[in-house]
């Protein structure tokens, strides 16, 4: 009997996933842990993950100004996983920047192809994304 507490205590830690086993440090090694699980949540289209990982509010803009809610995301990483089984994704590069300002955090990623932010706050032990922003690299000048 003494044995059915622990075990049962172990079954929802791993039943929450890793994400929920340990807090993340409120310092920029946690946030890029955040921004890393995210990015694998995203590839393997671990909805559960992203659950956990963004605000119910989240919201992620496009480079068209087009505004995409959690869900809608949420279906774009299943839809992702689904045409590209068994991929994983890279951890976030030391390109990205990464401020952290008391319990929110400002992670700004910059590749050829564009640039994209995201805003995260620290509550409960976790860095929760809360809203993304895409905009296109803009067209290099025309050759004289």
């Amino acid at each position: 009997m003494p044995l059915i507490l622990p075990a049962l205590a172990l079954t929802a830690v791993l039943a929450a996933g890793p994400a929920a086993a340990t807090a993340e440090p409120a310092n920029e090694a946690g946030v890029r842990h955040a921004e890393n699980l995210w990015s694998e949540a995203f590839v393997t289209g671990d909805a559960a993950a992203l659950e956990a990982l963004l605000d119910p509010q989240y919201v992620s803009v496009n480079p068209t100004g087009v505004a995409r809610p959690k869900a809608q995301i949420i279906g774009f990483a299943k839809d992702y996983a689904a045409k590209h089984p068994g991929e994983h994704a890279k951890p976030l590069t030391d390109s990205s920047t990464v401020r952290v300002i008391g319990k929110t955090a400002l992670v700004q990623h910059r590749s050829p192809q564009g640039f994209s932010m995201d805003l995260f706050y620290y509550e409960g032990g976790r860095w929760k994304a809360w809203y993304s922003q895409h905009a296109a690299a803009p067209p290099p000048p025309p050759a004289n």
